[in-house]
């Protein structure tokens, strides 16, 4: 490189670097409320995960005591239809007596196959009750370490932000308002990228080879200079002398 840098393109080169900072900033802070929300929302899952093992379980249980209840009913009934057997005048009147404790029985056993099941399917529900409830307690612990984590990187983003912003306007007050205006329009149009180094004697943005008068004025620094293709502000690096 010949020559000292020009010092509004020397100013713009750091702007640029300032604006890709902000920019990565800006980017973190809107996204970390989402990011908070989503593990929020996770934990909202196990939860409800919870809440269910927990319902499951309790149908279970009033299941099998609403079972229980109408056996003790069926019993009941039995020993009143034995009591009544000890006071009936004819045989078809203790056949019928005796049909319907041979039917209520046959229920009692039913109700106690059912309420077998649903001792074994108690243990069950019991079990993923006991491990949906671990997992909640480590997702909370985890959600509970990243929101805080999230926050905290938000405050500091704000913190680096509020100061690159303030930087940003010293660079600004540097520079000439047609050129501030100039490196302006061409952020607005390429997508934040104003300024970009010269490599391998092409644009280091579009990449288009520049013509030989334009690189050796690129390789002076001295001047602001745009691409021919693209309108970027070009600047140069000399590459590190060999040893």
């Amino acid at each position: 490189m010949v020559g000292s840098m020009n010092p509004d393109l020397q100013t713009l080169i750091e702007l640029q670097q300032l604006d890709a900072t902000i920019a990565e900033l800006h980017t973190e802070v809107q996204s970390l409320p989402q990011r908070i929300a989503q593990v929020e929302s996770q934990l909202a899952e196990h939860i409800q995960a919870v809440e269910a093992s927990k319902k499951n379980l309790a149908e279970n249980q009033r299941g099998r005591r609403k079972r229980e209840n109408d056996i003790a009913a069926l019993r009941e009934k039995i020993s009143h239809y034995r009591d009544q057997t000890l006071e009936v005048k004819t045989n078809e009147q203790y056949k019928a007596l005796l049909h319907e404790i041979e039917f209520h029985e046959a229920g009692i056993t039913k109700l106690e196959d059912e309420i077998l099941a649903e001792m074994i399917d108690s243990e069950s529900l019991e079990k993923k009750l006991r491990e949906t409830e671990r997992s909640l307690a480590e997702e909370r612990s985890r959600t509970e370490k990243e929101v805080a984590e999230a926050k905290q990187r938000q405050q500091q983003d704000e913190v680096e932000l509020q100061a690159s912003r303030t930087r940003r306007a010293q660079f600004q007050s540097r520079l000439q308002p047609a050129v501030y205006e100039q490196y302006e329009q061409i952020a607005r149009a390429r997508k934040g990228l104003a300024v970009v180094e010269v490599q391998d004697e092409a644009c280091g943005a579009c990449h288009v080879r520049l013509r030989p008068q334009a690189y050796a004025e690129a390789r002076t620094n001295e001047q602001i200079l745009n691409c021919e293709s693209c309108a970027r502000i070009l600047y140069y690096v000399a590459a590190p002398a060999a040893e």
